[in-house]
């Protein structure tokens, strides 16, 4: 029987540039037997009409569509698949553990909106409402996303900006309270680093801990199947 491969989705953010810190990663993974894939969300590929119409609820489908197509490639470890996302694609990662059970749970200065106008284009969002929105403190019970959080039991890292202009601190506290329920939740701050990282040392540092922290999460995987391997026999 052929080994079982792990595999990574990956969730850009709102009009995010960042394709080549995925393919980095993807030049990395790959040859180690990843399986890996970018959620076709709003990125910086999208023109502004195409953009101008999206809802969360369109981005959550797709993520989803994604993420099962990531599932039916042949040779995947349906037990070790990660999701990795950064700002509005951390949020739709989040949102995804709703209806499907990644094992891993990678977010990188996720975003938070609240629950009303979900079905709304997204860019017709009011940024200043949202802005006060983000510095409140809020639990699991007040947002979706923070419940779906909540009841996920999986591997968490947690990454931050430490010069977010746009992801107050404020929301990634409320993410890291409201994964109580996590089997582990890993917290990393990348010291000056700006909400794109837009210094090659910080996408180095964010690029570095983002492959380490998955190989160990598929070397335990690994060594529980070993395990259970030996009970068997």
């Amino acid at each position: 029987m052929a080994p079982a491969h792990p595999s990574l989705l990956v969730c850009p953010g709102w009009n995010d540039p960042g394709k080549p810190q995925y393919e980095r990663l993807r030049a990395v993974l790959e040859p180690r037997g990843w399986h890996c894939r970018r959620a076709g969300i709003p990125d910086a590929d999208w023109d502004r009409g195409e953009r101008k119409s999206e809802s969360r609820a369109d981005s959550l489908a797709q993520v989803l569509k994604d993420y099962d197509a990531l599932a039916e490639t042949p040779g995947t470890d349906a037990a070790a698949i990660g999701v990795l996302g950064f700002s509005y694609g951390a949020y739709e990662a989040a949102m995804l553990t709703a209806s499907r059970s990644p094992a891993w749970l990678a977010l990188r200065s996720p975003a938070l909106y609240p629950d009303e106008d979900w079905t709304q284009p997204k860019e017709e969002l009011d940024s200043d409402a949202l802005q006060r929105y983000r510095r409140l403190r809020i639990r699991p019970g007040e947002n979706r996303a923070l419940a779906c959080c909540a009841a996920y039991r999986g591997d968490v890292l947690l990454i931050e900006s430490g010069c977010d202009e746009v992801i107050p601190r404020e929301v990634i506290e409320n993410y890291a309270e409201a994964f109580g329920n996590a089997r582990s939740l890993t917290r990393r701050v990348l010291p000056g680093a700006d909400h794109e990282l837009s210094a090659e040392q910080h996408r180095a540092a964010y690029h570095a801990l983002a492959v380490s922290w998955l190989a160990e999460r598929w070397s335990e995987r690994r060594v529980g199947m070993r395990a259970g391997d030996t009970r068997a026999a």
